[in-house]
């Protein structure tokens, strides 16, 4: 009886080892930022991304500098990663090895969260998968007209994300047009990229004169993805509706109400 005793206990001991590890609140949302090369100032726009979710109470944030060589045992415990990541052209930073690209798509595949910030959506150009994993990418006929201050409309207002914002709120930020989209986009907010905003110099890029999709989901494998275009600085990340919006698209792909 004792050793059956024993033998019962054991299993359920693994099972607690299992979802508790040493040092984090198993009360909180667990979150993972990679980051460390990107084209805009990804240090201090970290610390604040970092600051929004933790001050929440709700959430638990650790950043990690230098993903290249990551696996799957880095990812192991967390509910959801944001990406802040770019290694655009090449020129930003370094590739990511074949371990490390498993390890992300795995994670999110197994049925966690992953959250594509800004820049990030211009990365890994030489690794098709990251397109369908991010549901877009920023690629050879992308761009943007100037940076601007203009009005981001919520469409989708009866998605976990935006239930409850407001249809339209005031966004400085740049509306990227000719993105590389995939299929089974469910587009959350659109900006109009205003034809008159162009920039000046020899070669002129103006706003395509269309709804352009500034933040999407979608499913990837079991798990949940959210984008968003909004964050190039700090005053981007400052405005009220994309404070709200990063918040809830963080929770909602950790599987959060």
């Amino acid at each position: 009886m004792r050793a059956l005793g024993l033998f019962l206990f054991m299993p359920l001991v693994w099972g607690w080892s299992q979802k508790t590890i040493p040092g984090r609140d198993p009360q909180k949302t667990q979150v993972l930022i990679l980051t460390g090369y990107n084209m805009h100032d990804w240090r201090t726009i970290t610390a604040s991304l970092r600051d929004l979710l933790e001050r929440t109470g709700r959430m638990e944030v650790r950043v990690n500098e230098e993903p290249q060589g990551a696996a799957s045992a880095t990812f192991e415990g967390y509910d959801v990663i944001v990406l802040n990541y770019s290694n655009y052209m090449l020129r930003f930073g370094p590739t990511w090895p074949e371990t490390t690209r498993e390890a992300l798509l795995e994670f999110v595949r197994s049925g966690k969260g992953l959250v594509a910030f800004h820049g990030s959506l211009s990365a890994f150009a030489e690794w098709p998968e990251y397109e369908r994993l991010t549901g877009g990418a920023w690629r050879e006929g992308s761009a943007h007209a100037p940076y601007h201050t203009f009005q981001a409309k919520v469409i989708q207002s009866e998605h976990p994300i935006t239930r409850g914002m407001p249809p339209v709120f005031q966004q400085s930020d740049e509306i990227s047009h000719g993105l590389r989209m995939h299929q089974g986009n469910d587009i959350l907010v659109t900006a109009f990229d205003d034809p008159a905003n162009c920039t000046s110099g020899p070669v002129k890029i103006c706003g395509s004169g269309r709804e352009e999709p500034l933040a999407w989901t979608h499913r990837y494998g079991q798990g949940r993805v959210f984008t968003t275009l909004l964050g190039h600085d700090m005053k981007s990340i400052s405005s009220d509706g994309f404070r709200q919006l990063f918040l809830r698209g963080v929770e909602w792909a950790a599987g959060k109400r």
